[in-house]
């Protein structure tokens, strides 16, 4: 009897995929929190929290926030810098810009209100839509991730999350489970780089 052996993905790969998915799973975890936080139950909408629902909805900004980060970082290092500066100066914005979202939205919950920064979250969600959209961009000559997912992630990142209505956090959530499925198929059929 003969003993078969799989191929095995470069610890490196294998650590990005990983992260890929642990993102995934956390940005997913916040985006059933958003979805049934906005469909399920009664929110104030705007001004002070008078809900559990309206902290809930809030406080789902962070493991979506981090989560995508996470997601894109490692869809990043599955490139092996093979994006050039165009992916990292993405990435740099996106991160930047989700990060302030969170920020803003952390300190809504510590506060028990809705605070608004001025233009700060429209001007963040558009800006981390545009540094996704150049994630997405430096990605499309790479050909790691299927140029169909390409070119629906970064629309659907901004009304799955930072604009997240409906069913819409769901088909998001979908999406990014489906990424680190197809991302560990194609990572995992690629030659070491």
């Amino acid at each position: 009897m003969t003993a078969t052996t799989l191929p095995s993905i470069p610890a490196t790969d294998e650590t990005w995929l990983r992260l890929v998915r642990i993102g995934a799973g956390l940005a997913t975890l916040g985006l059933v929190v958003l979805g049934a936080s906005s469909t399920f139950w009664t929110t104030s909408g705007e001004g002070d929290f008078k809900y559990a629902a309206d902290y809930w909805l809030t406080a789902a900004a962070l493991p979506i926030g981090v989560g995508m980060i996470l997601h894109a970082y490692g869809v990043h290092r599955l490139h092996h810098t093979r994006d050039g500066r165009l992916g990292t100066a993405g990435l740099g914005l996106f991160a930047a810009c989700s990060a302030v979202i969170i920020i803003q939205c952390m300190c809504s919950v510590a506060s028990g209100a809705e605070l608004r920064w001025g233009p700060a979250y429209p001007l963040c969600a558009v800006g981390s839509f545009v540094g996704l959209a150049l994630v997405a961009a430096a990605s499309w000559r790479v050909g790691v991730v299927p140029r169909w997912m390409l070119g629906v992630w970064p629309p659907l990142m901004l009304v799955g999350s930072w604009a997240g209505q409906s069913v819409l956090p769901g088909v998001f959530a979908v999406f990014l489970i489906a990424s680190g499925v197809v991302l560990g198929q194609r990572v995992g059929s690629a030659p070491p780089a």
